[in-house]
């Protein structure tokens, strides 16, 4: 198990200087892939470059993300399911990789709701003072779940020993280091990071190849053993299985391959915090197209009664090609 992200929560940006210093530390002592600050408002103070401020919802807000943005912080928008909101959000899109480039895509979601506090960028908000982490796991269940004969069992007892020993090293770490900042939370969900798949873990589960008969019920074990698993510990955030594409070499592999296509990803929603993040679409989708897509992921947050959010990025390529993106490397165009 290795510390994905150790995040500062701020309810007053001035208090980022006080801090820095301390995140850095505790960052370091966890050896965290990241280090990161989640604000009120933009900051011009704020070093980091994993940076992140909520812009809210209506209008005004996509003037604010579009400011947010330019300034290098991650943002989100809450969509109501008005058609006209929607259409406006996939302009917004058009506009984000078309005049600031894809990369800045990568930055921005949007949420079907209010977005909770979680080290998870882009769909947060800081709202308390203190620390959220996020895990990357996915290898630490590769082995028990190729050999178990009950992969339910074997699942729940291997996600335990997980959240078990990160809520140990929280509280140690935390307690070393002697200032008093509060814990929020950790953030338990299952996600990916490259050759750490988490749709690696789903086929495992399913006991088929990924998109075969089998993933969206092993989805749902996944994510009701995440719960029952982390019951009692300091949970924040999504704890869900996440499934974005550029992050995660099988998905990728998968679209490289056009054997999955974004509405794949989307028929998942239901089962997982998002089931269209970090996809990379041709920017010959259209408005329109895009448009429906958006309202069938927030559909499907009624029936699931939970903020689900998207991210989709745009680009002057044909599916099956690849594109560069700083921070994920070569990426491959989806198929809608």
């Amino acid at each position: 198990m290795i510390f994905r992200a150790v995040t500062l929560h701020l309810n007053d940006p001035e208090l980022y200087s006080s801090y820095s210093d301390y995140l850095t530390k505790l960052s370091s002592k966890l050896n965290s892939l990241s280090a990161r600050v989640v604000l009120p408002k933009a900051y011009d103070e704020v070093s980091l470059d994993l940076k992140a401020a909520y812009s809210g919802r209506g209008s005004k807000a996509f003037e604010i993300a579009w400011n947010l943005l330019k300034s290098g912080y991650f943002t989100s928008i809450s969509l109501s399911s008005d058609p006209s909101e929607i259409y406006r959000a996939s302009e917004f899109l058009f506009r984000i990789s078309e005049e600031l480039g894809p990369e800045y895509a990568t930055m921005f979601a949007l949420g079907s709701g209010e977005p909770p506090e979680t080290p998870y960028f882009p769909l947060t908000k800081s709202e308390n003072f203190g620390l959220s982490f996020s895990l990357l796991y996915p290898s630490d269940l590769y082995g028990a779940l190729t050999e178990a004969e009950e992969p339910d069992l074997t699942l729940r007892y291997a996600l335990s020993r997980v959240f078990g020993e990160a809520e140990r090293r929280v509280e140690e770490a935390v307690g070393e280091l002697g200032e008093a900042v509060p814990i929020i939370g950790i953030d338990f969900s299952l996600s990916p990071w490259m050759e750490e798949s988490a749709a690696e873990v789903v086929s495992l589960v399913a006991r088929s190849p990924f998109l075969g008969p089998g993933t969206p019920s092993a989805l749902l074990e996944i994510n009701e053993a995440i719960l029952e698993s982390s019951e009692g510990m300091r949970r924040i955030g999504f704890n869900e299985t996440m499934l974005p594409m550029a992050e995660d070499d099988l998905l990728k592999e998968l679209s490289l391959r056009l054997e999955m296509r974004a509405r794949d990803l989307a028929l998942l929603t239901p089962y997982c915090l998002a089931g269209l993040d970090m996809v990379l679409l041709p920017l010959s989708v259209g408005r329109e197209d895009l448009a429906k897509l958006i309202r069938d992921v927030i559909a499907s947050s009624r029936v699931k009664g939970r903020t689900i959010g998207l991210r989709i990025i745009l680009a002057d390529a044909e599916p099956g090609e690849q594109i560069e993106l700083r921070r994920f490397g070569k990426v491959p165009v989806m198929m809608p």
